[in-house]
């Protein structure tokens, strides 16, 4: 007997969650990564100097002050959503992120740039916990792992769009690309009026308390294992993969902005298409083989093809050819968190559990651009400094051991 597609009977309301999902996380991503992609041009500006070790010093911190607002905004709001709503939460967290992320247009400082920057981090990092629930609660149990993994590669949309926001916008000047962020205030006023909350959330509500449940000894194991997992794809993807932009903007810095903002969108849109395809990939050879072995198969690829990109590469034509590869793995990854935290946990503490899971890793991640910086500007080179941050994808390995499998399981109540 065939079995059925995973898209087959899914209810028009079921698609507008997750189109709202898809387009909240993607826009997520984008204003998230604009700094990345014109952090040199920015960062010369502001501190009047094009010297990597001071760009990669000063750009770092902000970096890291962006993964911390990330993460506190990941785990606020993932409490709001548990305790509010996920559809009204999402739309709020778009909502912050596209208000400050123009607002980074205005900056004329480092030091403001870096409070606009936490401000959008906040937004940034609480759309994820929300969504995420609200498509796990809002799908069929045959086909939520399939709608999971199309929602994080999103990601890889987002990093098109940023790419082609510098494309267009990068020869005006980077602010000018920072005003081009604020456009997903309006995704946001579509999903408050588009979408009500899941059956499911409304029946966790009136049950218990959300964190009631937090500190329970079966609880306790998946946040830890959760979290840990998602400390070392975060570090490795903050600390290595987001410098990709700066890395290629000061191999070429000598050519001039008008030759270099192609080639650092070029090679951005490459990365993230092969993000993109790891991310569509992940569900699918999660349902054949399970989660963990396929977590297993992304961590070893990240390893292997972040080292070899990033010690051995000096010109910008092999560096394109594998950058493909680096993302496929690296950002693979997230889908698998997508597919992997709701299973883990309830209903009445999901958003909560997984926005923990997921923000806490950030928050711990923050550390990662400022260690990047570091090793730059202590002499090395970024392509040296990103490859010795690549290191930890390692750890990953390590961390599995103690993962539970999910495969086949409906999702907890």
């Amino acid at each position: 007997m065939t079995e059925e597609a995973w898209y087959r009977g899914i209810t028009p309301y079921q698609w507008r969650v997750f189109i709202c999902v898809l387009l909240g996380w993607g826009l997520d991503i984008m204003d998230g990564f604009l700094y990345a992609i014109i952090l040199f041009p920015a960062m010369s500006q502001l501190l009047g100097t094009t010297e990597s070790a001071v760009i990669g010093w000063y750009g770092g911190i902000i970096l890291s002050i962006f993964m911390v607002g990330w993460a506190l905004g990941g785990i606020l709001f993932g409490v709001i959503a548990d305790r509010y709503g996920r559809a009204k939460t999402m739309a709020l967290t778009i909502l912050i992120y596209a208000t400050f992320t123009g607002l980074s247009g205005i900056a004329q400082s480092w030091t403001q740039l870096a409070l606009f920057r936490f401000l959008t981090g906040l937004g940034v990092g609480g759309e994820w916990s929300a969504g995420a629930a609200l498509l796990a609660e809002s799908w069929p149990e045959r086909s939520r792992t399939k709608a999971a993994g199309i929602m994080q590669s999103a990601g890889g949309l987002g990093f098109f769009l940023a790419s082609l926001l510098y494309l267009s916008l990068g020869t005006l000047g980077w602010r000018w690309v920072f005003a081009g962020g604020i456009l997903p205030a309006f995704v946001a006023f579509y999903i408050r009026r588009s979408l009500h909350e899941p059956e499911r959330w409304e029946r966790a509500r009136k049950r218990e308390t959300p964190l009631s449940k937090m500190i329970t000894p079966a609880v306790r194991r998946d946040l830890v294992v959760g979290t840990a997992l998602a400390v070392v794809a975060t570090f490795g993807y903050q600390g290595a993969i987001q410098w990709v932009p700066t890395w290629i903007a000061a191999m070429l810095h000598s050519q001039g902005i008008e030759k270099i903002a192609p080639q650092v969108s070029l090679i951005t849109i490459i990365l993230n298409a092969g993000g993109i395809v790891g991310c569509l990939c992940y569900p699918l050879l999660a349902d054949h083989w399970g989660r963990k072995s396929i977590f297993l198969i992304y961590f070893i690829g990240a390893l292997i093809s972040v080292q070899s990109t990033f010690f051995l590469v000096q010109e910008f034509t092999t560096a394109l050819l594998l950058s493909p590869i680096v993302g496929f793995f690296s950002a693979g990854l997230f889908a698998g968190f997508a597919v992997y935290f709701p299973e883990l946990f309830p209903t009445a503490i999901r958003a909560t559990a997984q926005g923990f899971c997921y923000n806490f890793a950030r928050f711990f991640s923050a550390v990662a651009p400022f260690i990047t910086g570091l090793l730059t500007s202590s002499g090395g080179s970024f392509a040296h400094a990103i490859g010795t941050v690549g290191l930890v994808y390692l750890l990953g390995l390590i961390i599995l051991i103690f993962a539970r499998e999910t495969k086949g399981q409906p999702l907890p109540d």
